[in-house]
């Protein structure tokens, strides 16, 4: 485990590599077909972000909570929760920041930075403490499997 205060630019690449593991995992077809990861980065931002906050309190020691809110805009079809890690109530982190580029909010895959509009536009938020996933059998052997895919030097 790692004892030192990490930067968003250290913490941007961990959640990248993060990521990259879950899309290596789901292109091989390592998550079943009616796990939420298997459509990662859609419809999984909950999951996706407990499997993160673990790993980033197990091996780095960052201690995350989960912001959830709703997501609406001009056109129904769009109106969807989302999740994402806050890091000591003022930092962002959000592996699944893909599923909003059709509105402009972000430009790449992932967020780790301060809150702006997105979130704060987003609608009925609150905030929780992450799932344990070593006590949900599906999201522990997901996080097994990404585990397999992620370097061990990172």
């Amino acid at each position: 485990m790692i004892n030192r205060s990490l930067n968003e630019d250290e913490i941007y690449n961990i959640t990248e590599a993060f990521r990259m593991a879950i899309l290596d995992a789901k292109y091989d077809r390592r998550f079943q077909y009616r796990d939420r990861m298997s459509n990662f980065p859609g419809g999984c931002c909950d999951d996706a972000s407990d499997l993160l906050a673990y790993y980033l309190l197990e091996k780095y020691n960052i201690h995350t909570e989960q912001g959830n809110g709703v997501y609406r805009d001009d056109n129904p079809e769009h109106t969807t929760n989302h999740a994402w890690l806050i890091v000591n109530g003022e930092s962002y982190i959000d592996i699944t920041a893909t599923q909003f580029m059709f509105c402009g909010a972000f430009k790449k895959d992932i967020y780790v930075g301060k809150s702006f509009y997105f979130y704060e536009e987003l609608e009925d938020v609150k905030i929780y403490r992450n799932c344990d996933i070593t006590r949900d059998k599906r999201l522990w052997k997901d996080y097994q499997i990404i585990m397999e895919y992620l370097p061990d030097d990172l």
